[in-house]
């Protein structure tokens, strides 16, 4: 499987609860308090099973995942 902006919307929709009618791959959701640490774990485990990775502790932050596109680019990056 593979991480994509169409699963990862869908994903925080149905499984956060977000109203994601404004929510586009550079929109910053950890900054601007649209995603918060207690969604983050879940938000983690749906992006390592879909990516086929695993996240190191020391990747989860902002620069990494505070967008769409900049997850999208980790996973890119990481399962290289």
């Amino acid at each position: 499987m593979a991480v994509t902006e169409v699963g990862l919307i869908q994903f925080l929709s149905d499984d956060l609860a977000i109203d994601v009618s404004d929510v586009a791959s550079d929109t910053l959701l950890f900054s601007t308090g649209i995603i918060d640490s207690f969604a983050l774990v879940t938000l983690m485990t749906y992006i390592e099973v879909e990516g086929g990775i695993r996240i190191s502790p020391t990747d989860v932050n902002l620069a990494n995942f505070d967008s769409i596109s900049r997850m999208i680019n980790y996973v890119g990056r990481v399962s290289a």
